[in-house]
């Protein structure tokens, strides 16, 4: 299947982002998901009905998730729309249980790889909320747990190698987006430098959740087959 509907929602996602276009950057994200959502329906026979609703559940859930933040960035205040940034962190949070229990359900475990990187990711997101937005903690302290969860699972070193190495790359990049977002949010003012941030916490976004996307097909496929 042609990949250049995603592609080509992915470029006009980061142009828009970085143009500081709100309703671009929805209408583009929105593109970017819904081909995405295409692929998955295009396999649905290759694999189970209940991995099916999963994948597209997370899809339609970080589609949510990429409305509101979108909306709540694009403002003159450079910190954006605080409440706007829960809401899309409770989307994008459903998103990451989704991902979750698939990579549970197809074998994913815990591990003790790369705890220091790991635990300087969550370290750096927590000190960033304490000192810019404790009101905001609860919500997104929550969503972060949620998503080093699943960037956890995915690296999971004994999950088949087609699969694995595609999630372990796009739990990375999920991590790094989101930390970059913060990073925008709270300690850069310039314009240029507040448009190059998003140009590359939006790539980064959009090269995860292909990653992840092709891991997870490719996980659900073979287990499918056994």
């Amino acid at each position: 299947m042609s990949r250049w509907p995603f592609r080509l929602g992915a470029a006009a996602t980061v142009a828009a982002g970085m143009a500081d276009h709100a309703r671009a950057h929805q209408t583009a994200e929105t593109s970017l998901i819904l081909a995405l959502m295409t692929e998955v329906l295009a396999q649905a026979p290759a694999r189970s009905r209940t991995d099916t609703a999963l994948l597209l559940g997370a899809l339609g859930a970080s589609g949510l998730g990429g409305l509101h933040i979108a909306t709540a960035t694009h403002l003159p205040d450079p910190q954006g729309y605080p409440a706007g940034f829960r809401r899309g962190a409770a989307w994008y949070a459903l998103a990451q249980t989704a991902y979750l229990g698939l990579l549970w359900r197809h074998g994913a475990r815990p591990h003790a790889g790369a705890w220091p990187l790991r635990l300087g990711a969550a370290g750096l997101g927590l000190g960033l909320l304490l000192r810019h937005d404790r009101a905001s903690l609860p919500t997104l302290s929550g969503y972060g747990t949620l998503l080093s969860g699943m960037a956890l699972l995915a690296a999971d070193p004994r999950l088949a190698p087609a699969a694995g190495r595609a999630l372990r790359v796009g739990g990375w990049l999920f991590v790094a987006s989101d930390l970059l977002i913060l990073v925008r949010r709270y300690l850069l003012r310039g314009r240029l430098s507040r448009a190059l941030a998003e140009g590359l916490m939006l790539a980064l976004y959009a090269s995860a959740q292909r990653r992840l996307m092709d891991g997870l097909l490719e996980l659900t496929r073979q287990q499918q087959e056994r």
